[in-house]
């Protein structure tokens, strides 16, 4: 089975599907991918070339695909960075086509929009992950900041991030990078709301920018949660290798993650990710 991966690609770096390729590849699965945007660099190293792909040049390559019957085998459709709102249609058709041909072909959002205090897409695209795709995906992975963009507001803990987290009605919905009042101190939790789980993995807060975090732990958590569709496990999994690539990177003082020369240290973590259960399950407000 393959994943359809719809997001942001390089030349060169370690962000968008230059790096979910790299992870989704080493951990057994092939991996389509398709570039929303298409650029020489990460355009905060300056000077970066390219751009958005045409929306109709997409939609044809999703044809020849379908034309070789390629979505009978697709288990699941991430996307990530998509640069403009005409992109979040040809998402939604390979969402369309994917469950049409396979009855449990999954839909994955990483909304990338923002990080920081700071929205860098254009309204349109915000309103339409909001609106269009937040409804149609059954894992989401918001960081903390596109929590509030999506959510309406932003969580002071725990309790109000599970909130938010449940009220995009999706079947899992995970919090990267989240510091609430409750947090350990010199800790990130990353959260993960399901039906019959609130579950809060907490994690080393590790000092510096690294481009492309994000989309390594979505492909990381998807990569691991689609053999045997065990969230818990997943999330444990995940939540250990994005530590243990973190502190390569910055061990090395490397500009990109260091997939590739840290591959052994993120596919074997040396330490496992303690998981705990929120004990406020039917205790949530969020305003």
């Amino acid at each position: 089975m393959a994943i359809l991966s719809i997001q942001s690609q390089v030349l060169r770096g370690a962000v968008g599907n230059s790096a979910a390729t790299l992870i989704l590849s080493r951990l057994g699965h092939e991996v389509w991918p398709l570039p929303s945007v298409l650029l020489s660099h990460h355009p905060g190293h300056g000077g970066a070339q390219g751009g958005p792909m045409d929306p109709a040049r997409l939609a044809a390559l999703l044809d020849g695909l379908s034309g070789r019957g390629g979505f009978t085998e697709c288990e699941a459709v991430l996307s990530g960075y998509l640069g403009q709102d005409s992109t979040a249609d040809i998402v939604l058709d390979a969402v369309q086509r994917a469950r049409a041909a396979n009855e449990r072909s999954l839909y994955v959002l990483d909304p990338v929009m923002g990080d920081l205090g700071r929205t860098y897409v254009p309204d349109s695209l915000v309103t339409a992950i909001r609106t269009r795709l937040l409804p149609e995906a059954d894992i989401v992975m918001p960081n903390a900041y596109e929590l509030g963009l999506l959510a309406g507001g932003q969580a002071a803990d725990r309790r109000q991030a599970f909130a938010a987290l449940d009220s995009f009605g999706t079947r899992i919905a995970l919090l990267t990078g989240f510091s609430g009042r409750d947090t350990p101190q010199g800790r990130l939790d990353i959260l993960l709301a399901a039906a019959d789980a609130r579950l809060i993995a907490t994690v080393p807060r590790i000092d510096g920018h690294f481009s492309g975090a994000g989309d390594a732990f979505a492909a990381l958590f998807l990569g691991h949660f689609l053999p045997d569709r065990n969230a818990r496990r997943a999330l444990a999994a995940a939540s250990a290798s994005i530590t243990a690539l973190l502190q390569a990177t910055k061990a090395a003082q490397a500009d990109e993650l260091a997939i590739v020369a840290a591959e052994a240290a993120w596919t074997t973590p040396r330490d496992e990710a303690e998981i705990a259960t929120c004990p406020c399950k039917d205790e949530h407000k969020f305003s």
